[in-house]
């Protein structure tokens, strides 16, 4: 999203007599600002506001100079002065939400956006920018209308329909944006962004097949490209065709050796398989990078079960429960393997407490917009 700051010609509200003299300090605080002489600039700025202290204009420009240079606190300072004069001010309210936006205060560059878009709805920088805001929010839905005007005003905008389709999908509202995504591809017909969206809306609507041939038509545009080549995978592993996604986890690992859910999908993929003695390794240095990952220490419990290494698998179960005892299908493997130590008590204590909690196959709950978090937003750049 680019940002778009608003310049501002200064309006004196003082008496005529002072209009010569503001005029001229105006020429010279415009020109140090050109030339980048910004204590100058400033300075000039002031001086006008020693004549008229009502100049929302100037106050403005000495906004937009601080935020320029990242000095946030005296920019958005001089901003707010300037709406104590007019609250509903259009450019100062759009200046005060560019610069809460660069300094990531959404909640406040919301505010003051809304406002703006509330005194010009057919603007298109302040719809966009608000919604940019309450998409960093995770409000989604507070954001669909805002895209929605923002995509009328700019068809054209490639953009803002990424950002739109993004949203309607965190919204699980799958069929409204399948139904705009003719409009995308035509916009970016090359890019495999369209396709790999498109994919995600089918799986969200469980329509598999389908998503498995959106994410085919990316890997054929981009197969270099480990999101891509991610996102088949997770279709084919969700489709229980195991060695297929083994093949694209390993292909998105070639390309970014950090990319853990590659990793963690690639080993559980073995397990799920029969292939436990080869998913061991996977599910250890996926451990090693998330220690945490409760997922990963119920696959490792597995797998040692399955190698007869029956002692370390308790200890694996055991600590993916200390990290969430609310997990009933880790209490129930726990059980089956006291019962195999010979620990009858405790086989079933955790049987009972596997029973009295709701489960469900994780898989069940599965997403790909889930599963690939924002390596699968065209949106926002990915850390490597």
């Amino acid at each position: 999203m680019i940002l778009i700051a608003v310049a501002v010609t200064c309006v004196a509200h003082a008496l005529p007599l002072a209009q010569d003299a503001i005029d001229s300090l105006v020429i010279k605080a415009e020109s140090f600002e050109r030339d980048g002489h910004w204590r100058e600039a400033i300075e000039g700025y002031q001086e006008i506001l020693k004549l008229d202290s009502l100049s929302i204009a100037a106050l403005n420009r000495i906004g937009a100079i601080y935020v320029n240079q990242n000095l946030f606190d005296e920019g958005i300072q001089a901003y707010r002065r300037a709406l104590s004069i007019a609250p509903r001010d259009f450019a100062t309210n759009l200046n005060l939400g560019i610069a809460c936006v660069k300094r990531h205060d959404f909640v406040a560059a919301a505010a003051a956006l809304e406002i703006a878009a509330s005194v010009q709805p057919a603007d298109f920088t302040s719809r966009e920018l608000l919604a940019v805001s309450l998409v960093a929010q995770d409000k989604y839905a507070a954001a669909i209308p805002h895209l929605e005007k923002a995509a009328d005003l700019r068809r054209d905008d490639i953009g803002t329909l990424y950002l739109l389709e993004r949203s309607y999908l965190q919204a699980g509202l799958y069929q409204k944006a399948l139904s705009t995504f003719d409009l995308l591809l035509g916009l970016d017909p090359d890019s495999p962004w369209v396709h790999i969206l498109r994919g995600q809306a089918y799986d969200g609507l469980a329509d598999y097949d389908k998503a498995v041939t959106e994410f085919e038509l990316a890997r054929k545009q981009q197969p270099n490209d480990a999101v891509v080549r991610f996102s088949l995978g997770f279709m084919y592993w969700k489709t229980q065709r195991y060695s297929l996604a083994e093949s694209e986890f390993l292909h998105a690992l070639r390309i970014d050796s950090a990319f853990r859910e590659a990793r963690f999908y690639l080993a559980n993929s073995r397990v799920k398989d029969g292939r436990f003695e080869q998913a061991l390794p996977v599910i250890e240095e996926v451990l090693r990078e998330d220690p945490l990952n409760i997922r990963a220490h119920l696959d490792h419990g597995k797998a040692l079960e399955k190698v007869g290494r029956i002692q370390e698998s308790a200890h694996s179960l055991e600590s993916a429960l200390r990290l969430d005892p609310s997990q009933g299908n880790v209490h129930y493997q726990l059980a089956r393997i006291y019962a195999q130590l010979d620990r009858p008590a405790d086989s079933t204590r955790e049987l009972k407490i596997a029973r009295g909690l709701i489960q469900k196959k994780i898989e069940d709950q599965e997403s790909l917009l889930h599963a690939v978090g924002v390596r699968g937003d065209p949106t926002v750049s990915t850390p490597k």
